[in-house]
Order: structure tokens, then sequence, then C-alpha cells
């Protein structure tokens, strides 16, 4: 990908916030857009915007004038819940104008990013990339709906939609109340505090990937030649373990902390309603998806950066 505009939607976010230096280090002008104003310490061109305000979109556009979108934009799963209303409009309505105004400012490509909760239950253990689609939460319709909405502007407009349905991601960013920050916070909360109380049961065991990777597999999609793709979206897998692996893991290079199980019902069904595994056959054959983090290298990486700043874990295991 030669140096390109990149406009990045939610770009106060947990992967946006990432992955928008991801792209200034590889040469890439990066523009962020969101509701909240921004950080005093963004370092990059930062745009309020109402992603439900088509004529603020196409302002913004007109002036930007990205190569590509990263839409990143949406409300998480609780708050559709809490406020349905305003979710669709978030989540469908401003995809919906934000796919307008694209072509109305000739912007050809878009990436955006789906989730576990876009399938309902119940599942097969391995999920294929064409499983029916009966989500059951809120958030979960609209990822599924955007999905089918980029397809339809891929056939019938020519736009270039790239789409991934992520797992969980393991993130220090993690919004500390989603349901599937869990596997996030046991890590940030172990090292920081050094206790952590797990919601789900030990057995609990959906799809995880580290942060790293997705950013690093949303650059290969993203960068990778049309000619070589063979659908809009894809499945991703990288690792499965169970809730009770997570805390032996982290145990093993966290002797003192206390971590204990109290499942709650709710957060139980829901989580465990979402793919143990995605079969992600077509990314590896199409583009070269692989994942790099399993869970001991996970665990090294995340408490060595959350503890020292030592990003491989050697000082946390006495190696380095």
């Amino acid at each position: 990908m030669t140096h390109e505009t990149i406009l990045i939607t939610g770009g106060a976010g947990n992967l946006a916030r990432q992955l928008s230096d991801e792209f200034a280090s590889a040469g890439h002008n990066v523009v962020l857009a969101d509701l909240p104003p921004a950080a005093p310490d963004v370092p990059h061109e930062y745009h309020v915007v109402d992603i439900s305000d088509r004529e603020r979109i196409e302002l913004v556009l007109d002036k930007v004038r990205p190569d590509r979108i990263v839409h990143f934009a949406s409300l998480l799963s609780g708050q559709s819940e809490e406020d349905r209303a305003r979710a669709w409009q978030v989540n469908m309505d401003g995809a919906f104008k934000l796919f307008e105004a694209a072509l109305a400012t000739g912007v050809s490509s878009i990436f955006f990013p789906s989730s576990v909760a876009a399938y309902g239950a119940p599942l097969p253990e391995v999920v294929p990339p064409d499983q029916p689609q009966w989500p059951t939460g809120l958030y979960g319709v609209t990822k599924a709906c955007v999905e089918r909405l980029g397809v339809y502007y891929h056939h019938r407009f020519g736009l270039d939609f790239r789409c991934l349905r992520l797992p969980v991601v393991v993130s220090r960013f993690a919004p500390p109340g989603a349901a599937s920050a869990y596997a996030s916070r046991c890590f940030v909360e172990a090292a920081t505090t050094n206790h952590y109380t797990f919601r789900v049961r030990p057995e609990t065991r959906p799809s995880l990937i580290y942060v790293k990777d997705v950013l690093r597999a949303v650059q290969q999609l993203i960068t990778a030649p049309a000619g070589q793709l063979t659908r809009r979206v894809y499945n991703l897998q990288a690792l499965s373990p169970t809730a009770g692996e997570l805390c032996r893991a982290i145990s093993k290079r966290v002797p003192g902390a206390r971590l204990q199980f109290a499942p709650d019902a709710e957060v139980v069904q829901l989580i465990e309603s979402w793919p143990v595994r995605f079969d992600d056959t077509i990314a590896r054959n199409d583009w070269g998806w692989s994942p790099h983090f399993d869970l001991d290298m996970l665990a090294d990486d995340f408490l060595g950066e959350l503890i020292d700043g030592d990003a491989d874990g050697r000082r946390l295991r006495g190696t380095g």
C-alpha cells in the first residue's frame, strides 16, 4: 500500500487508537473522527463528528479526501441494549450515511470490523464462514446488517468493502463494562491491582485474539490485492483458551495475584453463546492470514508490557 490518507471513524476507541499509530508508523496520513473531543495527547488530525449526521460526514470527507475509510464508530453491546434507538441511529443509520457519503465524495474503499456477536446460538464448535446468522443482541444485529450493507455497496456500486469478523479482542483498552472484556481485564487487573474476579465459568471459552494480531490482520486485509479476494467478509481465528486457562497463565506469571470466579448467569449465557472457533481457512488462503500469538506468547507479551514495559516478557520470566 502506497502512502495514503486514512480516515478512522470512532477514532477515540480501543482498536482505532492503536491502529492509528500503526498506520502513522507506516507513513500514512491518519485522520480521526469521533463524537468525543480529542484527548490532549492525540497526535493526529481530529474531527468531532456524529456518525449519524450525514451533512457533517460529507463536509469532513470533502475536506480530508481520504483514500480509504476504516469504520470503527459503533455503540457496544451493553450500550445498544440500554438505548436501542441510539444504537440503531449510530450503528445502522450511521453506516448507511457513511457509505452514501463515501460514494458522493469519491472514497473507494471502506474497512469494517464485524464481531462474534453477529452470530446467534446454538452454533457448531467450528463456525464456517457462511454459517446462518441469527444474532440475539441488537449490537450483533447491527453488525450482521452492516456486513450485508457493505456487500450490497460492493456489488451495486463497486465500493471496495472489506470486513473481518473479529473474535473477542484482548487489549489493555477493552472497555471495562463490556461482557467480553473479562479476557482483557483479568490481565490488566492482575497486573495493576493484584486481584480479579471472573464473571464467567472456568470452562467458558469463546474465540479470542490478541490485539497485536488484530492490528496485523487488518493491515494485511486492506493491503491485499483485490484480485486475491474471493469474498468481502472473512472469519478470523487465533486461540480459544478457557477462562480457567487464562487464570492459570496469569497465576504462573503473577504468583501473588488473587484470582477467583463468581459467574454471573447473564454474562455466562451471553459469552457462551458466542463461537468457540471460527473456520478461517479462506482468510489463510486468500491473503495469508496466520496468528502469531498463542496463549503463552500473549500472556508473556501482555503482562510484560503491563507490569514493566517489557514487550516480550523476558524480565517477567526472569530471562532478560
